[in-house]
């Protein structure tokens, strides 16, 4: 799968075979009572085809606190510096046919002539156009676990916890120097006529529970290159987040599939903190 890499966080990645066919799993310390949850996501599903069993409600309801990679993000707000530099202009990070070929991407997908894209997105950091170019192939109609499991969490005042703030997120782009970022895009448009089918075949997958598969399906070199900025340095930083947060209470903690994937997984990384992990079919 070569589409939607950056917008779904999806990458690939192997846990232990007695993990690998579920999405969700129990957390439990073998020092004390608590049992907290987890589950990997897919951010965006279509509506008609969103996974989202009873039994994920069950668990939710059965804690004290929901974690998200970051809650409440429909209320968020950005401050347009985080998606502009005035200092840098896209338009010298391309070549004349790499220009031609944003532009001509922007004409028809956005109905802009090549002054208005210049216009508009000259001075957009390359995460920005890359998001407008990757959400092209998304379902207009659609859903997302987080945003669902905000709404119950809230009709049963359960608590709302998150691992990180939008600018988090943001700084792991910036760390991704412009090159890099531009390579994004156009193996993007590259691949962009298979989206819609590349995010199909995500979605069926997912709704499978098999992890690995998941994982595989976005077996991704260019994407591998930065895996440790968009995964594995994430996933080290919210362990002791994730340990603190179930000291004194049981957490339903959900995010992104991928960040349970693999050695700095963060399923193995909570075993080698003396965690028992116990897989949850859906």
């Amino acid at each position: 799968m070569k589409s939607h890499l950056f917008l779904l966080f999806i990458l690939i990645g192997n846990i232990a075979s007695a993990q690998n066919n579920t999405l969700c799993y129990q957390i439990s310390d073998p020092s004390s009572k608590n049992n907290s949850y987890l589950f990997g996501t897919m951010h965006i599903m279509a509506a008609d085809q969103f996974f989202f069993p009873e039994k994920v409600i069950q668990l939710l309801k059965k804690t004290d606190a929901l974690c998200l990679e970051i809650k409440n993000i429909e209320n968020k707000s950005l401050d347009p510096e985080q998606l502009f530099d005035n200092k840098r202009l896209l338009k010298e990070h391309c070549s004349n046919a790499q220009w031609d070929s944003l532009t001509n991407w922007a004409e028809q997908n956005l109905l802009m002539s090549t002054e208005q894209f210049e216009a508009n997105f000259n001075h957009a950091k390359p995460f920005l156009l890359l998001q407008f170019i990757s959400s092209a192939s998304l379902p207009v109609i659609h859903k997302s676990h987080e945003l669902e499991l905000e709404k119950i969490a809230r009709s049963h005042k359960i608590n709302l916890l998150e691992l990180e703030s939008i600018e988090t997120q943001l700084q792991v782009f910036d760390a991704i120097p412009y090159s890099g970022q531009m390579e994004m895009i156009f193996n993007e448009l590259k691949n962009n006529k298979n989206g819609k089918e590349d995010f199909e075949k995500m979605q069926v997958t997912y709704s499978s529970q098999n992890l690995d598969s998941v994982c595989s399906l976005a077996d991704d070199q260019l994407f591998e290159t930065y895996r440790a900025a968009f995964l594995e340095d994430r996933n080290l930083k919210w362990i002791p987040k994730i340990k603190e947060m179930m000291q004194d209470q049981n957490v339903f903690f959900a995010f992104g599939a991928a960040h349970l994937c693999g050695e700095n997984g963060v399923l193995n990384l909570l075993l080698k903190e003396g965690y028992q992990i116990t897989p949850i079919k859906l």
